[in-house]
């Protein structure tokens, strides 16, 4: 509201006009009237009957008037606001008659210029009039009840001011906490002293169990908060509270059927109780309570403020537990940080140097933890042993149970020859420490390097392709049937081997590899693995068809060859990268789905 629209009514009702425009016509023995700005009138110019009734029974009966209004000729007027006297009016009375004689007569004559008679007469209509001391009496307390309502509103002006900046306390203090139990406990103790309330409590949901828990509380007793468990969907006085309404209120908590704890709360000494429901973005996140020890009836201001401090303290709790999260988060980003360098430390940084033989692997994880695994262990008597698998799942539980799965793995491959116990072993322990829904595939075998020979058992995992000849042979699929690792304690393993001739090659990956995708949503599949590994090891006749192999320093190397004589083919390292990059090629940037490990062995021709 503008200055240029205030009227007079904004600040007085026409009753209140109309009361003092009579009593003021009454004693002043003249007519008068209320008009607004623009001379509308707004009072009526005869007196009410409510004023005249009450004139006539002054005039009538003074000394019925009950003390303290009238104390001997004294009339005393208190002034009260809110049940609390602040002061009074007090107005003498005079006598009922006035007399003058000709000489004062005669000297008022002489000094207003007037006729003697004509004074002489005047004071005698005056003496006559007896209606206006009960005019001025009731004009008295009109005028206390007026001087009370303005203090009145003054005292809601200033009651108001004090909210307004409470809030503003209460807000930016909640906006600044960063603690969720230091924001709620601040919340419960700012809001008691502000209603002078006898305690109040702050309970949250738990959209999982949906029921209101205590979150922080400002003089309760233990006792009465282990009273037992609050389900928002029993408790209606909560639903009224989160509802559209925004608050409910319980005039005596001893005896209301809403209340679940009648008898705890007399207990306790508490009989009204306010609700406020808080919510963040529309939704219930918690209430808010506040109690008294006595019956209580809380105003539309009182309501309207703690609605205002409920809806702010929703927002700060928000904000607490997004700050809250953003913590944990770093937390579990460290973590994880920490735990990939430990996963890294345990992939071999370099593959062995074993004459005759020459060793690749590349491990591409899905996530910064991985669950897929590849190992190269020096035994003795001149063996060798690889091992790649794949654990369900991604993500960190993935990486720990590959972290155990190759502890172990090292563990049994000192003390134990057979490959087939070995992972008897491996089964064992993770049917033992996982879950039903966790299991391994593992392909291990063993490199005989002076026999050239290679012994080989498979859990499950894909089957190691051996190249020879330009053909692309699977080992470990047809003749085994051994399902992955952890799911059946009494499986058994089957443990194979073949002799290896000088120029073939192995390969060993995880199914990350033929499992991709490109954007076409066609699989990288099987049979192009296989494809891309028999043209990545083939050996070569023509320069022009050798293809450009990166090394790890980012140049490139073409095989050198004399026309009419057949090159090398490409090592181990050139052979993985090689399927890599056909790999990188298909999927066009598609999102990888899993983890990709590739192992690569290639003999040297004696």
């Amino acid at each position: 509201m503008t200055s240029e629209t205030l009227k007079l009514t904004d600040f007085m009702d026409l009753s209140a006009l109309q009361e003092i425009q009579d009593g003021f016509a009454s004693i002043a023995s003249v007519q008068a009237i209320f008009t607004d700005a623009q001379g509308q009138i707004l009072t009526n110019p005869n007196p009410t009957s409510g004023f005249l009734h009450r004139r006539d029974a002054l005039a009538s009966q003074e000394e019925q008037i009950p003390e303290p209004q009238r104390v001997g000729r004294e009339y005393i007027a208190p002034i009260v606001i809110a049940d609390r006297k602040l002061g009074q009016i007090r107005m003498k009375g005079g006598s009922d008659h006035l007399t003058v004689d000709d000489d004062k007569a005669q000297r008022l004559a002489k000094k207003f210029g007037v006729d003697p008679q004509t004074v002489k007469e005047l004071v005698q209509q005056a003496t006559k009039d007896r209606n206006r001391r009960p005019a001025a009496v009731q004009f008295l307390f009109l005028l206390a009840n007026a001087i009370a309502r303005l203090c009145y509103q003054e005292y809601q002006l200033r009651h108001r001011v004090i909210e307004v900046e409470t809030l503003s306390r209460v807000t930016t203090m909640l906006a600044q906490a960063i603690d969720l139990r230091q924001v709620l406990d601040r919340a419960t103790e700012i809001v008691t002293e502000l209603t002078e309330a006898r305690a109040c409590s702050i309970r949250l949901l738990n959209a999982a169990t949906r029921e209101l828990v205590i979150q922080s509380v400002y003089n309760l007793s233990p006792e009465y908060l282990g009273k037992g468990t609050v389900k928002l969907d029993d408790s209606r006085v909560d639903l009224e509270a989160l509802s559209d309404s925004g608050f409910s209120y319980v005039a005596d908590m001893r005896s209301d059927d809403r209340v679940i704890y009648n008898e705890m709360a007399e207990r306790e000494g508490l009989v009204s109780m306010l609700t406020v429901g808080i919510k963040s973005r529309g939704e219930p996140i918690g209430v808010m309570r506040i109690y008294s020890g006595q019956t209580r009836k809380f105003s539309n201001s009182e309501i309207t403020l703690l609605r205002g401090i409920a809806a702010t303290a929703g927002s700060a709790i928000e904000k607490a537990r997004l700050v809250r999260a953003q913590t944990e988060a770093r937390q579990i980003e460290e973590q994880i940080n920490l735990a990939a360098d430990v996963q890294q430390r345990m992939i071999p940084r370099n593959p062995p140097r074993i004459p005759g033989i020459e060793l690749a692997a590349s491990y591409v994880p899905c996530y910064q933890l991985g669950g897929d695994l590849y190992d190269f262990i020096e035994l003795p008597y001149n063996n060798l042993g690889v091992v790649i698998a794949d654990v369900s799942g991604k993500g960190l539980p993935a990486s720990l149970i590959m972290a155990s799965v190759r502890a172990a793995l090292r563990a049994q491959v000192d003390n134990v020859y057979y490959l087939d116990e070995v992972l008897r072993r491996l089964n064992s322990m993770l049917v033992r420490d996982t879950r039903d829904t966790e299991f391994v595939s593992l392909f291990y075998g063993v490199i005989d390097t002076r026999n050239r020979r290679f012994t080989y058992c498979n859990a499950g995992h894909l089957p190691a392709l051996l190249l020879r000849n330009g053909l692309v042979h699977e080992l470990g699929s047809g003749d085994q049937g051994s399902i992955v690792l952890g799911v059946i304690e009494s499986e058994r393993f089957k443990q194979s081997f073949i002799d290896i001739q000088p120029g073939d090659a192995l390969l060993l990956h995880t199914d990350g590899l033929n499992e991709a995708r490109n954007r076409q949503d066609q699989q990288f599949g099987r049979e192009r693995v296989a494809e891309t590994y028999r043209n990545a090891g083939a050996l070569t006749h023509d320069p022009s068809h050798i293809p450009s192999i990166p090394t790890t320093t980012g140049h490139t190397t073409t095989g050198h060859t004399t026309t009419g004589h057949t090159t090398p083919a490409p090592n181990a390292d050139a052979i993985a990268r090689r399927i890599l990059r056909d790999h990188r090629a298909f999927t066009a940037g598609a999102p990888p789905v899993d983890d990709i490990t590739v192992v690569c062995v290639r003999f040297q021709p004696t």
